[in-house]
Parts: structure tokens; sequence; C-alpha cells
């Protein structure tokens, strides 16, 4: 998706609703903004370990045994698309 936007005054700009809803993003939820090959990337921010402590016990042999926190398929899909170390 591509889209064109200003940067208002106090160097701002607006993420399209599309996009904040696709990756599951909320109003006062941190984002990481990087300058990379000359171009700026915005990605959500992921406290991996809260992530993976979410995520923990989905997929064992347990699972069918017990109900499992239901998981948010946002985190889920911050998680596997993640770059990040760790």
């Amino acid at each position: 998706m591509s889209t064109d936007r200003r940067i208002d005054e106090k160097g701002r700009i607006t993420l399209p609703k599309e996009l904040r809803d696709r990756l599951g993003l909320e109003p006062g939820e941190e984002v990481i903004v990087e300058l990379e090959d000359g171009s700026i990337r915005v990605r959500p921010h992921v406290v991996r370990e809260e992530a993976r402590n979410r995520l923990r016990g989905c997929v064992n042999a347990d699972t069918r045994k017990r109900p499992v926190e239901r998981i948010d398929p946002a985190d889920l899909k911050r998680v596997w698309t993640s770059d990040l170390p760790g």
C-alpha cells in the first residue's frame, strides 16, 4: 500500500486507518521509526517477552486438554513478522 501524506508544522504525519487496522495499532501505542536505505520505516513496537508470554503454551501436547487464553491475532502477526533479534 502506498499513499501520499503531508508532514505538519510539528513534523507529524497521520498513518492511514487501513494501515493502522491491518497492523492492529491503537491510539497511544508505540511504533519504531527507522531510517533504512534512504527511506523511513515505521513498524509496530513489540515487547517480545510480553508477546512470548502470551503465546507460551499455545502449541504443545497439552493444548487440547486445557483451555488456552485467546491470543490477539495482531500480536501473533507482530511476533512472526518481526525481524528483531531474540
